[in-house]
């Protein structure tokens, strides 16, 4: 029988993105999907926040605002449709989150999986197998035998140590293995539930040659210039007491895609969903011929709507539910397998991208030490209570954009869009307002995360933020994603240079040594010196340390740093006595020490949580 350390059954973004990172740990892992070809209707169209620092660790990060989306740039509430003044507008194109990389991509997602399986082709220990569709399991020890079928109709049997479920909420591996066992999604800290219309629309542009009436060639306006006054740029959460909306452009910047989504409430879903549809957003494509010009006073000018082609239009049912148990012995849940969201957030695709990185690297260590199972099941434990706690932050945030844009009452949602209005005026009260909103607010404590893979004491549970930095004579500067988790399946050491004395390798190499931890968890290899000092105290014998770059001159080798870009981001969310990180390789630290003796003691917490 074929054997393979990792199976994951469904090639959406999170089984992808875990094949992925596994092959790059060299884990042999294969994927089965069930589908001969990539979906080509755009499901989830964001990827945000840290998931696209994930994108960019998988491989596909520059192609995000190239080949896959574009920058959101802006989020924007209205009182009515997204033709009435915003009553408040979030800038998403500063680094709120200190990420130095775009952080809210609307995207085009069968792109998204192309780029990802066209890079998975590159990868000898990742095997993709499309048109396989699984049929059995059988549990034996530590090990796990899987049936499926192929495209031709051959039956196969493949064993692994570890089954990973990907396959969305409909998926096989949790409503026919997992929920006999009592797995199930359910309620959770937001028990949502609603049915809305979501429609996704590709548009094209008039010219005087194809409707030689419109009434805008005559004031001089281009066929570009047309669709931009029609179709505004950003997303738009519109608060219409009957018929709440969320609207906007997304994927590639040459493409001309629109999501609309609706709710249709209490009411029974439509027979003829676009019909229902037309009726509902015809008016959102009529505008005053004011607006352009004083010649069209009193004339409505619509956009064509033969220019407007439906590629879905149909009701779903959204609900916000997450698994009771995230795995059952040997079987693991990611993605919509593990958890649903309902539209306002675009937290689906980006969370189900986060469970598949904190899991790829515990299977890998687990996977090169043979752990045994009391060890497998407190490591993933702890994974689980992280995700869950992750997936509540996740929720949190949908909540919030949620309650805004179905508000029902007339004066609550009047009151709450003239107090955004008026904090709006303040440039100061914008930018707090939005700074805290979307910055790197998820932080795992001993609380939510007792068996979590962190010492909250020692500064752990947080993310590092990023920052571009560069070896003196070394070329071209790098993100520090790059440098400091150069090998994803082990943990990482991050020294923080004050002083020459910080930099002295033959130290942390003595450390790691006589702390007896396993090569499969850390080496001396995995050790990044980063010169944080005011002036730059060290001098050139001291080359193997990197230090951050400032936007000027990044500017001066032709990379233009994000809006907000901070050179000393990573420093600045430590305490300053920090000199010692302790990093996991999704990018949250384990723990931080201000001398080496405080690094053993963490060190010494490491190996025992990985012992039998």
């Amino acid at each position: 029988m074929e054997t393979t350390s990792v199976l994951i059954v469904g090639a959406g973004p999170s089984g992808l993105v875990l094949g992925a990172l596994l092959g790059r740990m060299n884990v042999k892992v294969v994927i089965l999907e069930k589908e001969l070809e990539v979906c080509e209707d755009p499901r989830g169209i964001v990827v945000n926040g840290d998931a696209v620092r994930i994108s960019y660790q998988v491989g596909i990060g520059e192609g995000l605002t190239k080949k896959i989306g574009s920058d959101i740039g802006s989020l924007n509430f209205h009182r009515g449709n997204f033709r009435t003044r915003p009553f408040m507008i979030f800038d998403l194109l500063t680094d709120w989150a200190e990420h130095s990389v775009s952080q809210n991509i609307t995207q085009f997602q069968p792109n998204y999986e192309r780029e990802i399986r066209a890079l998975l082709k590159t990868v000898p220990s990742c095997d993709l197998r499309v048109g396989c569709e699984v049929v059995n399991r059988i549990e034996k020890d530590n090990a796990t035998e899987v049936e499926y079928i192929t495209s031709e109709g051959e039956r196969k049997w493949i064993r692994t140590s570890w089954l990973v479920g990907a396959d969305g909420k409909r998926g096989v591996i949790r409503k026919r293995f997992l929920e006999p066992e009592g797995v199930k999604q359910v309620d959770a800290v937001w028990p949502y539930v609603g049915t809305w219309i979501a429609i996704n629309l590709e548009v094209d542009l008039p010219t005087p040659k194809t409707h030689p009436d419109f009434p805008l060639w005559e004031l001089g306006y281009t066929p570009e210039e047309v669709h931009a006054a029609f179709w505004p740029t950003g997303f738009h959460f519109c608060n219409d007491p009957v018929r709440p909306a969320v609207s906007g452009r997304f994927g590639p910047k040459h493409t001309r895609f629109w999501r609309h989504e609706y709710s249709i409430g209490m009411e029974d879903e439509p027979e003829d969903c676009e019909a229902d549809f037309w009726a509902h957003f015809s008016p959102w494509m009529v505008l005053p011929g004011s607006r352009f010009s004083s010649k069209l006073k009193g004339v409505a000018i619509a956009y064509p709507q033969d220019c407007i082609k439906i590629l879905r239009c149909r009701p779903f049912r959204f609900a916000t539910k997450v698994v009771n148990r995230w795995f059952c012995r040997q079987t693991m849940l990611i993605g919509d397998a593990a958890h649903v969201f309902p539209p306002f957030g675009g937290q689906g695709i980006a969370t189900g991208i986060r469970d598949a990185q904190s899991l790829g690297w515990r299977l890998a260590m687990m996977d090169r030490m043979n752990t045994p199972q009391p060890t497998r099941e407190r490591i993933l434990t702890g994974w689980s209570q992280e995700r869950r706690h992750a997936w509540e932050a996740a929720t949190l945030s949908t909540k919030l954009n949620g309650s805004i844009v179905n508000q029902t009452s007339f004066w609550s949602g009047w009151l709450y869009a003239t107090w955004m209005r008026f904090l709006w005026l303040f440039r100061r009260g914008a930018r707090w307002r939005t700074r805290r909103a979307f910055k790197d607010k998820l932080v795992f404590n001993d609380r939510t995360c007792p068996d979590g893979f962190f010492i909250q004491q020692s500064g752990g549970g947080r993310k590092i933020a990023q920052a571009w930095v560069s070896q003196r004579g070394q070329g071209v500067p790098q993100l520090s994603d790059q440098v400091f988790l150069r090998d994803l399946s082990r943990l990482s050491i991050v020294v923080l240079v004050r002083s020459p004395v910080d930099a002295v390798q033959s130290t942390l190499a003595k450390v790691i040594k006589q702390s007896g931890i396993p090569d499969e968890i850390l080496t001396e290899d995995s050790i990044t010196y980063l010169d944080v000092s005011k002036d730059g105290v060290l001098g050139e014998e001291y080359d193997v340390a990197w230090r951050p770059c400032s936007g000027s001159e990044l500017q001066d080798i032709d990379i233009t740093p994000i809006s907000g870009y901070q050179k000393e981001a990573i420093q600045n969310r430590l305490p300053p006595s920090t000199k010692y990180i302790l990093l996991r390789p999704d990018f949250f630290i384990h723990s931080t020490s201000t001398d080496v003796s405080g690094l053993q003691r963490n060190l010494q917490q490491v190996k025992e949580y990985f012992e039998a």
